[in-house]
C-alpha cells in the first residue's frame, strides 16, 4: 500500500529509536493537530504521520517494525514465516530496519504463501486457487462516517479500488473476492481480506456508535449561556449552552454519532465536551478589573470549602 513506503516512521514523528510509546504518541498527537486540514495543515504530510503511527504507535506493530522494517506490513506477510526464513537462508540474524542487510520479501512470498510456512514445490496437477492476502487498511473518521473508495497496490504493480462503507468500525473485516495472490495452471485468485483501521482524529473520538468532542467556550458564554454555533464532525451546528456551564458537562446530539449497518438510516450520537477556555491574553483594564472582582464576589463562599482530608 503507498502508505507504507513513508520513511523512517521514528524521524517521520520526530522521535528517537529508543522512545518511549508516549513520547510517540505525544509527538504523533502533536503533530496530527498541527497538519489536520481543518486547521490549514497539509494533508500529505498528514498521511504520513498516520502511517508512521500506525507501525509504531501500537507496542505490538513496533516491534514488528524494529524487526522487519516496513516489509512487515506488506500484503501477505507472517512474521513466523518471515523468522524461518530467515534462519533457513543464513546471514539474516539480527536484521533489523536500519542494519542495510537486504530483505527479500517476495522470496518469503514464494516461500511460505499465506503464512502456512511451506516450502517450495511443485504444483500439483490441475488448476490450483491462489492464496488469500491479508492487509491492516487505515481509514480516516470522514471515511469512516460516509463512506469513500481507496485504491491499492497489491503485489507487483497490480492495483484494486476498495470501497468504504460508511459505519465501518475498528477490526471490521472487507474481503475482495479474487483480488488475493493468483491462481496457478489456470486456477482463480485468492481473496484479499482487509481489516479496517480508524486513524486516531485530533478532535473527535470514537466510542462506538458514539463520537465525542470538546467544546472550547469564552468565559462569557460558559457563565451566561445562549446559543452558539461549532463545527462538528457531520456538519455545523447551534447548540443550546445552558447557564454557569461547568467544565466537563456533556450535551448530547442525538443521531449525530456514527452511521450503524450499510444503509445509515440509524446513527449514533455525539458528545459535546464543554471546555470553558481562558484568554491567552488578558489586557490591563479597569472595566475588565471590576468585571473580574464582581464575579468574584457573586460566589459568596469559598469555592474550595468542601475539601476537606482530614480524619
Amino acid at each position: 500500500m503507498s502508505s507504507i513506503d513513508s520513511g523512517d516512521p521514528y524521524k517521520v514523528l520526530g522521535v528517537a529509536r529508543d522512545a518511549q510509546q508516549d513520547a510517540i504518541k505525544k509527538s504523533y498527537r502533536k503533530l496530527a493537530r498541527e497538519l489536520h486540514p481543518d486547521r490549514g495543515g497539509d494533508p500529505e504530510k498528514l498521511k504520513r504521520v498516520n502511517a508512521a503511527y500506525h507501525m509504531v504507535g501500537n507496542v505490538e506493530r513496533r516491534k514488528l517494525y524494529d524487526e522487519f522494517g516496513t516489509e512487515a506490513f506488506r500484503p501477505g506477510f507472517d512474521a513466523k514465516a518471515a523468522r524461518s526464513f530467515r534462519n533457513f537462508s543464513g546471514g539474516f540474524a539480527g536484521m533489523n530496519p536500519g542494519s542495510g542487510v537486504p530483505f527479500d520479501f517476495e522470496d518469503i512470498m514464494n516461500m511460505f504463501v499465506g503464512g502456512q510456512g511451506r516450502q517450495r514445490r511443485r504444483s500439483p496437477r490441475g488448476p490450483r486457487r491462489g492464496q488469500d492476502v491479508r492487509a491492516r487498511l487505515e481509514v480516516q473518521l470522514d471515511e469512516a462516517l460516509h463512506g469513500g473508495e481507496r485504491k491499492l497496490t497489491i503485489g507487483e504493480g497490480s492495483s484494486v479500488t476498495v470501497r468504504i462503507p460508511k459505519g465501518v468500525r475498528e477490526g471490521q473485516s472487507l474481503r475482495l473476492s479474487k483480488k488475493g495472490l493468483p491462481g496457478s495452471d489456470g486456477g482463480p485468485p485468492g481473496d484479499l481480506f482487509l481489516e479496517i483501521g480508524i486513524t486516531s482524529h485530533p478532535l473527535v473520538r470514537i466510542d462506538r456508535d458514539d463520537l465525542e468532542m470538546d467544546l472550547p467556550l469564552s468565559f462569557a458564554e460558559s457563565i451566561q449561556g445562549g446559543s452558539i454555533t461549532a463545527a462538528t464532525p457531520t456538519g455545523t451546528v447551534k447548540i443550546k449552552i445552558p447557564p454557569c456551564a461547568e467544565t466537563g458537562t456533556r450535551l448530547r446530539l442525538k443521531g449525530r454519532g456514527m452511521p450503524k449497518g450499510g444503509s445509515g438510516t440509524q446513527t449514533g450520537d455525539l458528545y459535546l465536551v464543554l471546555r470553558p477556555t481562558p484568554p491567552e491574553n488578558l489586557p490591563e483594564d479597569e472595566q475588565l478589573n471590576e468585571a473580574i472582582a464582581s464575579l468574584a464576589a457573586a460566589y459568596g463562599e469559598d469555592v474550595r470549602k468542601d475539601l476537606s482530608f482530614s480524619k
